[in-house]
C-alpha cells in the first residue's frame, strides 16, 4: 500500500512520520559533516523538515472527520 492510497487522516500521519525521519537523517548528516557550511546546510534542512511535519500535523487536526456511515454531515 502506498501513502497516496491511505485515507487523508492516515496520509497526514504517514507524511508527518516521513518528514520527521528526513529531519533526523539531516541531523545525522550534520554531525558527520566535515566543514561548517555543510553542517549548517544540513541543520537548516532538518529545521525545514521539522517545520513541514509540524504544519502537516496542524493541518490534519483542522480536517473535519467524515461522519459515521449513515450519518448526515452537520
Amino acid at each position: 500500500m502506498r501513502v497516496r492510497d491511505l485515507p487523508q487522516d492516515h496520509r497526514n500521519a504517514a507524511d508527518y512520520d516521513r518528514y520527521r525521519t528526513f529531519a533526523q537523517s539531516c541531523l545525522t548528516l550534520a554531525l558527520s559533516a566535515k566543514d561548517q557550511p555543510t553542517r549548517a546546510m544540513f541543520l537548516a534542512m532538518a529545521q525545514t523538515w521539522n517545520s513541514l511535519a509540524d504544519r502537516n500535523i496542524s493541518a490534519s487536526s483542522r480536517v473535519e472527520p467524515a461522519p459515521a456511515a449513515g450519518q448526515p454531515r452537520p
